[in-house]
């Protein structure tokens, strides 16, 4: 028995410590508290990020995939590849290396037998690519060479002048490496690895007492591709390129097209000199502006409501950043006020709001019942008010059998009915009214409802 609990512990454990999978192709797990991993294994897509350093390892965490990983891509946050990160990760053909990485191991690729091809964000101002290579950024020194790249022969660029420890470990098809006579500083340990190493072939004119009469050619960078100088013999036929030139950096503004209330706005980050958008960010569109209450009831204090502006994406925006308004004047009396809300910076256009002060409700205080009639009485409202406007009906939802009587005495406190049915029950409300203009008659709530039984 016990060793059967022993052995349910153990599968316990084990599936506990599996990286959490969202479906049978994805797997998600982390490196350590700032750094996740994705992983497709249907595309074999390896997708590495966080923030910070990823840590040094004696064998790769992705050791139970590694063979499955067919691309890397390391997003923009990651600034250091520890140490044997990748190891083992046989048939990885492509890494990308954001801008963001400033330190790389020399034994980060160990083992990585499958290398085609290393792409450099062009921004990165510590690395860069050059024909699938891996270099520092001026290309002077030479950081790794892609092991599966299909050359048999390689010769070094005249911008290169050390070639880094690891650089051509585990190439598959290289044979011969041809180094530049500016090479002052070799690293890496060629006999180790079978590679044979000469110096640079010059090409000589059969005629040896010729002299080059050199012209130089320079092709300039551009924000994303390497220019060079290439030298070119007046005479004859020898032709080379002499140097290369680190392209320039791209130079990145802002373009904010402003967001409405009817569509979505950009904050587009683009190149000034070629044209290449960095990143293209929607600013949501404006969803929708409120007050903090609708509207009030009288009480001869200032009303100010607040002003509230929300976006697509339930995200508020910040008055006097995104938008102002002004409070409009009064907000005592009866009547309507307009809040007029004009947009700022990354938003564009204008909101109205209105808003409503509403008369005080009388107070129904009570029913004096005659032989076919009612007298009704309540409290007066003292202020804002021109009437009262009183419903009656037998029925107690107001329905149906309706009748309304107007008061045009702000000064009311009663109203007597006549002609009202004998043993029928009616039922009585009461509101006040307020004439703010030729066309606006504000009215009140109703009142509590009063019934009776009629004499």
């Amino acid at each position: 028995m016990k060793k059967i609990l022993s052995l349910f512990i153990i599968l316990i454990w084990a599936f506990c410590s599996m990286p959490i999978c969202v479906n049978a192709q994805t797997i998600n797990d982390k490196l350590n508290d700032n750094i996740s991993y994705t992983f497709n294994s249907k595309t074999g897509k390896l997708v590495v990020k966080g923030s910070g350093d990823t840590d040094d390892y004696v064998n790769s965490p992705f050791g139970y995939i590694g063979t499955n990983i067919k691309s890397v891509v390391i997003e923009k946050g990651i600034t250091g590849i520890g140490a044997r990160l990748f190891k083992n990760c046989a048939l990885t053909e492509r890494f990308k290396i954001p801008e963001s990485v400033l330190d790389i191991d020399v034994t980060a690729f160990d083992g990585c037998k499958g290398i085609k091809e290393f792409s450099v964000d062009i921004e990165n101002e510590v690395y860069s690519s050059f024909d699938g290579i891996l270099y520092s950024k001026d290309l002077s020194k030479l950081i790794k060479y892609p092991s599966a790249k299909n050359d048999e022969r390689f010769a070094t660029l005249k911008n290169t002048t050390t070639i880094c420890k690891n650089s051509f470990r585990d190439s598959v098809n290289l044979k011969t490496v041809v180094l530049s006579s500016e090479i002052v500083n070799i690293e890496e340990n060629f006999e180790n690895l079978g590679i044979s190493v000469v110096g640079e072939i010059k090409t000589q004119n059969p005629d040896s007492s010729h002299h080059h009469e050199p012209i130089y050619k320079t092709v300039y960078p551009t924000c994303s591709e390497y220019g060079y100088i290439e030298f070119t013999c007046r005479t004859c036929d020898v032709k080379f390129i002499t140097k290369y030139i680190c392209p320039t950096k791209h130079k990145f503004t802002e373009k904010i097209t402003p967001a409405t209330t009817e569509s979505d706005g950009h904050i587009v980050t683009v190149c000034t000199v070629c044209g290449y958008i960095k990143e293209d960010k929607i600013i949501n569109k404006i969803y929708n502006a409120s007050l903090d209450y609708s509207s009030a009831v009288y009480d001869k204090y200032q009303f100010s409501p607040n002003v509230n502006v929300v976006d697509s994406s339930g995200k508020s925006l910040v008055q006097n950043v995104d938008y102002i308004y002004t409070l409009p004047l009064g907000r005592k009396s009866v009547g309507i006020y307009t809040y007029d809300i004009t947009y700022l910076g990354n938003y564009k256009g204008t909101s109205r709001l209105l808003w409503f002060i509403y008369p005080q409700s009388p107070i129904f205080k009570k029913i004096v019942l005659s032989k076919n009639k009612a007298e009704l009485q309540w409290n007066k409202i003292t202020a804002q008010n021109d009437g009262y406007e009183v419903q009656y009906s037998t029925n107690p939802h107001f329905i149906l059998d309706n009748h309304y009587i107007t008061v045009n005495n702000k000064n009311a406190k009663s109203l007597k009915l006549s002609n009202l049915k004998s043993k029928r029950r009616y039922y009585f409300r009461i509101r006040s009214f307020k004439n703010v203009n030729e066309s606006n008659v504000f009215y009140s709530q109703w009142s509590r409802i009063g019934t009776a039984k009629i004499l």
